[in-house]
């Protein structure tokens, strides 16, 4: 599992320099990217892009994992990956002897 972990998140880092924050309607005449990597228990997404080329890109590794992606656009691509995994059993027991 960490070896996914390190794998996805090199190809996402690779990625960031493409990424950036959209101000508002300025952004319009310009291509619209986003990014979002979440390894949390329960992820949640959700992204609006309203520019004339949209592009996101979402992956998520948890127990949990909800993506809800609006794009409106002439050119809109989207991606999400979702891993499910829960760490709950590994940490329930007690870790008494350390």
């Amino acid at each position: 599992m960490k070896t996914l972990h390190w794998s996805v998140g090199v190809a996402l880092l690779a990625a960031l320099p493409l990424a950036y924050a959209e101000s508002g309607s300025a952004q319009t005449d310009r291509p619209c990217f986003r990014v979002n990597i979440q390894n949390d228990r329960f992820n949640e997404s959700n992204v609006q892009q309203n520019c004339e080329r949209n592009f996101n890109r979402t992956v998520q590794a948890g127990a949990r994992n909800e993506a809800q992606t609006i794009q409106s656009g002439s050119v809109n691509d989207n991606k999400v990956r979702q891993y499910h995994y829960d760490t709950s059993p590994y940490f329930n027991g007690n870790r008494s002897g350390r």
